[in-house]
């Protein structure tokens, strides 16, 4: 265990940007989120059949390969809350302009809370940063809605849910209602 930690620790110093596998404990804590739940539809989709929505498997900035079955390049961090809102209309996936950012409790369908570094199953959504990633819900504390409104976002670290610290990059997977 200590040389695990310590591992970590010289990974964070020397900047190591790569993906790792979620720590889960199902031995210890019953997962809220299943496997089977996600089917990969094997064009950059994956659907949740039951929620009955349709994600993008790649983040925004990415690009889907189909030849493998995933996504190139680096997903783009937001930091402006107005401007994630504004990227659902740059993003079309196989023909499909219907995409848009998922509200707080869409996007907590995706959090596997047996996890984390990512709380996300790492199976389905392979290359998750470790984030938070914004929602299109706004904050409920009365802040002035223009110009300094806040969304709400989750941080797939842990799946912890916030609204603070306006400033912060985070990144976007595009949701749409299956059809």
């Amino acid at each position: 265990m200590k040389k695990l930690t310590y591992l970590s620790l010289i990974a964070c110093v020397v900047g190591f940007q790569g993906v790792a596998e979620a720590s889960c404990k199902y031995e210890s804590i019953k997962p809220n989120t299943a496997p089977d739940q996600f089917y990969d539809n094997r064009d950059g989709t994956v659907l949740d059949v039951r929620t009955g929505l349709t994600w993008s498997l790649c983040l925004y900035g990415q690009t889907y390969d189909a030849s493998n079955n995933s996504c190139t390049g680096a997903p783009t961090a937001v930091t402006d809350w107005s401007v994630a809102l504004n990227a659902q209309d740059d993003f079309s996936h196989g023909g499909v302009t219907d995409w848009r950012l998922p509200n707080i409790k869409e996007l907590a369908t995706l959090v596997e809370y047996a996890c984390f570094d990512p709380a996300i199953r790492t199976e389905v959504f392979p290359e998750t940063p470790s984030a938070p990633f914004w929602t299109n819900t706004p904050d409920a504390e009365g802040v002035d809605p223009a110009p300094l409104a806040i969304g709400r976002y989750i941080d797939f670290y842990d799946g912890g849910e916030f609204n603070d610290n306006p400033a912060v990059s985070r990144f976007i997977r595009f949701v749409r209602t299956a059809g």
